[in-house]
């Protein structure tokens, strides 16, 4: 009886510590984001009419567009997605919620994420991150406490950068003006934009509609799947809906994240219930 009775307090007590919301990952997470932060130089600089003109003609539409010019240079934005809906796995479609925190970062374009959900009631958590060695990845960790995969690459590198450039359009579009993006305009409709930092570049076409609004981001240099077991790029898209005006600028409400394999599309990632904390502007 004693046996069992320590049984069923362990038992307890790991469902407890599944359902309370303390995590040592995301506490170690939320720590190195902030101390991430404190080493940012503070500005007050302000996106110029002189700045968008030096932009393609497609592109100062957008900018005429979500009302750029005046727009703050956030130096870094915190985003939290509450209850996504995210497939884990294409090919069976199998679907959970999650909660996303995102950090972008761009003085130099840095990014990182911690996801949050579970499966059969065990608590599931990922971390996306990038090194000072050019590999991006992800980690596993189950129950809060075990880790059960790290997995990393220089593609993964690359993935990051194409991942911030996508998210900073609707996130922060002051990045548009980012040093590190250059852009290539293709015709009325369709802009050629390439990342470039640390030696690595991903480059993917934004597509506009005839208001002026990005809908759109394409690319195949992000995303890579195993087919037949072998891993393979496939496309990656990025769609953009719902822009509404918020104080400065017009902004994206509703985003969209799809694979798109040669048979069909997969929406991995949607959200429309996000919330947006720049840090580092000061007037």
């Amino acid at each position: 009886m004693i046996i069992i009775g320590f049984i069923l307090i362990l038992v307890g007590g790991v469902f407890v510590y599944w359902n309370i919301s303390y995590s040592p990952y995301k506490a170690a997470f939320d720590k190195k984001m902030k101390a991430r932060v404190k080493k940012i130089q503070t500005e007050n600089a302000v996106c110029t009419a002189e700045e968008i003109a030096q932009l393609p003609e497609v592109m100062q539409r957008y900018c005429s567009y979500i009302g750029l010019e005046g727009y703050p240079k956030y130096p870094v934005s915190h985003t939290e997605f509450y209850q996504t809906d995210f497939v884990f796995d294409s090919q069976s479609g199998k679907r959970l919620k999650m909660d996303y925190d995102l950090w972008l970062f761009f003085q130099e374009p840095y990014r990182s994420a911690y996801c949050s959900s579970s499966m059969f009631g065990v608590p599931f958590d990922g971390v996306d991150y990038c090194t000072d060695d050019l590999q991006g990845g992800m980690k596993g960790i189950l129950g809060k406490a075990i880790q059960i995969f790290d997995v990393k690459s220089k593609q993964g590198y690359q993935a990051i950068l194409l991942s911030w450039l996508a998210e900073s359009v609707a996130i922060n579009p002051s990045a548009i003006l980012s040093p590190y993006v250059t852009y290539e305009q293709i015709d009325d409709l369709h802009v050629k934009a390439t990342i470039a930092y640390n030696g690595v570049s991903g480059t993917g076409v934004f597509t506009l509609n005839e208001e002026g609004a990005i809908v759109t981001f394409y690319t195949d240099e992000r995303q890579v799947e195993k087919i037949n077991g072998v891993d393979t790029k496939i496309g990656w898209r990025c769609d953009y809906e719902d822009y509404r005006q918020d104080e400065d600028v017009k902004r994206i409400h509703t985003v969209r994240s799809v694979k798109v394999f040669p048979d069909r599309e997969v929406v991995y990632f949607e959200s429309n219930n996000f919330k947006i904390t720049n840090i580092g502007w000061k007037e």
